[in-house]
Order: structure tokens, then sequence, then C-alpha cells
């Protein structure tokens, strides 16, 4: 699944790029890629850039990046292999600097020496983003140009039927039946496992517990077929084997203790699930002092700015909050692999002390915590001076206004209008091979969140991203965003500030900006080295740091010398066109002629 994921956005790194191409409007280049890409026809963006070499890299020639976002299901080779073999060479002309005596003489030779350079350059996404998913190029066209005629047809018939939506919706699908153009919307627009049957909870969790009935299943037949096997040669020879027995009867006992331990697993799972909820959830929904404790804490931990609170908060959290949580960790995993002390510990605590002061001691550390948020939150009302000097900021937001590098300015003027577009490259913190393992791990789960939760052309509260993917590159020193995206650059990044915050903080928060020289002439450069805003317990703060955190984005940002967008339209035309086919050509009812009405109106 996630690997699905990743094969959609890949980036081509060729290193040592030492190439004159012209890549301006009037060039034979551009003209020959676009041709290329459109004719592909399975490729929705793509990008080239001149990725700048660190200064302590032994090659200081910049690398030549290409960003490539195809539709799902393509495999990558198979595109690169459409690429490189398509006829009018287009994929020679980049990229024939690394070959200085022109290569060899039979375009077959010279096409096959390429795609194995380029195979060698491929790097998968290590995490992703996709927002109109399921989607390719061609049926976004086809129901944009749907969407367009539905406008048409619709501003000649509002005199006609007036306030009747029905009447008004059905003379419109009746017209669009009766167009042949429009006969491939007859089918439903067609919709992927999770944003279909799988979009429900009850599917996603039912997905789990099928794939866990699975692996318990495997496990156990691992354990029960050789015991059988044993059992029905044993009785056809006539004849016991001891040391095979014991061979057998290890694999069994193995299966099965792998098998318990599994199933506790999945109950320690639940129990730390319904203990969030419990906290974070329920209690928040049902006293309002709880809820706004939480609130405040959160509100301290990602403050921007450091203060007093936001100081205490850290340390209080360092000093109960980290050993409580690594407590029950650890009592999850003893219950796991070593539940015997558990179980016996809680035994003789249920012996000791009945369930109802069980239940009031957790009542009274509920009451305790409440009193002494209500105490300090007293204090901040009657003594408004100390309030004051408690929560005024002592640490500076940013060190100095921000700053755009006039390339950076030039690509986003000529993307105006559009679907914006952004690379980023920044360096990974020391231990490279530590920090680029975390990246990993939160990218998954940010792919995977992204690919089974955020199914709507949402990943989180932050809307308008068309492809977004991370790449670690150069054996685990750098880090590379693209991203094609709705808007201008200064509102994406606050989607992401007041909205999707723990997932960028997770991708970004191992990575800092070292010294560099430009890629070329013209290109931004990085003379001073800068660091990811400090984040707390990993999650927080992080991106919340506005000011520095925009200044380090676009401090990491490079041009663009090339950009190909097969469809230009924003999510939201995207979504309403799709939405359109289905309403139109769907059963009438209330809910298809106000949708119909609506995209006539937007």
């Amino acid at each position: 699944m996630l690997e699905m994921v990743r094969q959609q956005m890949i980036c081509i790194i060729a290193p040592g790029w030492r190439g004159a191409v012209d890549f301006s409007d009037s060039g034979d280049m551009q003209s020959a890629l676009n041709a290329l890409l459109q004719d592909v026809a399975v490729i929705q963006f793509a990008s080239i850039a001149l990725l700048p070499a660190r200064t302590d890299a032994e090659e200081q020639a910049p690398s030549l990046m290409l960003e490539l976002a195809v539709e799902e299901g393509i495999d990558p080779k198979d595109m690169l292999y459409r690429l490189v073999h398509h006829p009018s060479g287009a994929m020679w002309s980049l990229f024939n600097s690394y070959w200085p005596g022109g290569g060899p003489p039979l375009v077959s030779a010279r096409n096959g020496q390429l795609f194995d350079k380029l195979v060698g350059w491929l790097s998968l996404a290590d995490g992703g983003f996709v927002g109109p998913r399921d989607r390719t190029a061609r049926q976004i066209r086809k129901e944009r140009d749907l969407l367009i005629w539905t406008r048409d047809e619709g501003r000649k018939l509002r005199a006609m039927y007036g306030d009747d939506r029905a009447s008004f919706a059905l003379a419109l699908a009746q017209r669009a039946f009766q167009d042949p153009r429009f006969d491939w919307a007859m089918q439903p627009a067609p919709r992927s496992y999770w944003r279909g049957k799988g979009a429900s909870l009850s599917a996603k969790v039912g997905y789990g517990l099928v794939v866990f009935g699975l692996w318990l299943a495997l496990v156990w037949l691992l354990g029960a077929l050789p015991s059988g096997l044993f059992r029905a040669i044993t009785w056809f020879v006539g004849a016991s084997y001891p040391p095979v027995q014991s061979v057998v009867d290890v694999i069994s006992s193995v299966s099965m203790w792998i098998v318990w331990a599994s199933i506790r697993a999945l109950l320690a799972f639940v129990g730390l699930l319904f203990l969030g909820w419990l906290l974070l959830v329920a209690l928040p929904a049902l006293f309002a002092p709880w809820r706004r404790w939480v609130d405040s804490v959160r509100r301290e931990l990602e403050r921007p700015t450091e203060t007093w609170s936001s100081f205490s908060t850290r340390v209080v959290g360092w000093i109960v909050v980290v050993p409580l949580l690594l407590a029950i960790l650890v009592c999850a995993v003893v219950f796991v692999f070593y539940p015997k002390p558990i179980m016996e510990g809680i035994e003789a605590l249920t012996a000791r002390v009945p369930g109802w002061e069980l239940a009031l001691f957790g009542v009274l550390a509920i009451a305790a915590l409440l009193c002494i948020g209500t105490f300090f939150s007293w204090i901040n009302r009657r003594f408004a001076t100390l309030s004051k000097w408690f929560f005024h900021p002592y640490e500076d937001d940013v060190a100095r206004a921000q700053q755009v590098h006039p390339s950076i300015d030039q690509c986003e003027a000529l993307l105006a209008g559009g679907t914006a577009h952004m690379v980023s490259l920044t360096d990974i913190r020391s231990p490279n091979g530590w920090s680029a393992w975390w990246i990993r791990v939160s990218l998954r789960v940010v792919t995977f969140f992204g690919r089974v939760f955020f199914t709507e052309g949402r990943l989180g509260d932050a809307p308008g991203i068309h492809f977004g993917h991370w790449h670690i590159i150069e054996d685990g020193r750098r880090f590379l965003f693209c991203s094609n995206y709705d808007g201008n650059f200064g509102g994406y990044l606050d989607d992401f500030i007041n909205g999707a915050t723990i997932g960028t903080t997770l991708a970004w928060r191992w990575t800092t900006l070292r010294p560099r020289g430009s890629a070329a002439v013209g290109q931004p450069d990085i003379k001073a080295p800068r660091d990811f805003p400090p984040t707390r317990f990993v999650l927080f703060r992080g991106v919340k740091c506005e000011l520095k955190f925009k200044s380090y984005a676009r401090d990491s940002m490079l041009p663009h010398m090339y950009r190909f967008d097969a469809c230009n339209a924003t999510i939201e035309e995207i979504d309403l066109a799709t939405g359109l086919r289905d309403a139109l050509f769907g059963e009438r009812n209330d809910r298809n002629d106000d949708f119909i009405m609506r995209a006539i109106e937007t």
C-alpha cells in the first residue's frame, strides 16, 4: 500500500551535472519536454532543478533533479522506459552531457545506456501524499470539459426553469445523456478502496482485524503442520524418532507463544488507545475544566516563543509525564512478552483492594489535577503582574526578517494563477544514520495516515496538495522535498502551521541547513547555518514557530528551471468536476440536484 504511494512520486538525481541546456520559453528543450510528457500521458507534474553540492563533497558540480509525479499503478521503470525510448529523443538531449563523446552510434544502444543510468539515479519517495488520487490526467481534463459544458448549458436553461431545481437538474441530465461526447461518464467515477468502500471507519478497523487474524492463522499453521506431518510419518513407518519429536515440540511451542504474544500485543494496543481516548477525548468532553487544562498544556507545548510558563510545562513533562509514559510502555511490553508478573500483580492488587477503592482513587486523582489547574488559574487572575511576567516571552522569535531570493520570486511569479511548486533541499542532522532512520519512520507514518485516513485531498487540515513527497538522498546526508500545491507559498505554509503540525514537524525536525554554494549563477546559496525551529517532546512546537519556520523553509528553497503541469486545475476544481459527473449521471435525488446547482453557481 505504501509502496504504491511512493512509486507515484520519483526523482532522478543525476550527480556531477556539467551540461548547458536552454530551458527558456524560446528554447527547443522546453517544447520537446512538453511534447514528450504530454505524449506519454501518465505524468501529471514534472520539474527540473539544480541541487547544489555539499561543501564537503568530492564532486562540487551540482546535481540535476528531474521530478516526476505519475498516475497510480504505473511502474517507475516502465515509465522511464517509455520516456527514454520515445521517438523524439528528448531525454537523450537532456542527459547527453554524461556521454562526452556523443554516446553509441546506434539509437537502441544509446537508449539502453541512458535507461540504465536513469534507473541507477532513480529515487522513490520515502514518504508522500497524493491529493487527487485515483484520477488520471485524461479523466481530469474530460471531467473539466463536462463541467464547462454543464455551466454553459445551465445558463441557457436557468431562465426556463427558475427556482425549480429538480426539473432544472433533470433537463441538464437528459441533455448530457443524449450527448455522445459524454458516453464515458455513464460509468461512475473510479474510486480507490480507501476512498470507496474502505472509507468508513468500520471498514478500516475490519481490514486491520482481518490482517491480524490471517497473521494468527499463519503462525498457528507453521506450528501445527510439522506436528501433524510428523505424527503421520510416525504412524506410517511404525517407529518413533525422539530427536525429531523434540524439534517439532519446540516449533509447536514457539508457534503458540507467538500466537498468544500477538493477542496480548493487540490487547495492550487497544488498552493504550483506550487510555489515550479517555484522557484526551472523553474527559475533555465531559468536564470543561479538564478540557481547558488539556488545551492549556497543548498551547504551552506549542508556544512559538519561550516563556516561563512553557518552560515550566516542559520541565514538569520531563519529570512527571515522560517517566509515567515510559512506565506504561514498559508494562505493556512486559505484558506482551512475559505476562506472569503483570497478571500476578493484578491478582494481588484486586485481592487486597476492592474495585470501588480503585475507582475512587482514579476519581480523586482526576479531581486533584482539576483542583491544581483551578488554583493556578486563580493565581493568574488574582496576580495580574505575576501572570504577565510568567507568560511574557523572554526569547525572540526570529533574528531577522524573512528574505526571498530573486530567483524564487521569479519562479513563483511565473506560476501565479496556476498550480504552485516548491523544491526544498536541507541537510540531515548528525548522526546521519540515526536521523535518517527516524525520518523514514516518521514519513511512513505520515504516508500511511495520508493514504488511509485523509482520503479527500486534505492532509490533516491542509488542503490543496496535489503531490507532496520527501526523499532521503546522497547516502542519507540530505533531505529533498518537492510539492505541487494550490494557492501561494505563504498560505500553503499557514495550512501546515495551523493544521497538520505534527506530521510536518516529524518530517523536518531532524534536518538543518549548512552553508553551501549556489548551483548556478543567479541561484540562491546559504552563507550562515540555520537550524530547524526547536521542538518539544518530538511532536510539539517546531512549525508553530511561524517566522522561524517560514524563514527556514524559504532559505531551503531552490528555483525550478522547467515545470510541466498536465491539467492546470486546482484540487477544488478537480473534486467539483468529479462530483458533478457522479451527480449528473447518477440517480435523481435532492442531494445530486443540489450538487449540480452548486457546481454551476460556483
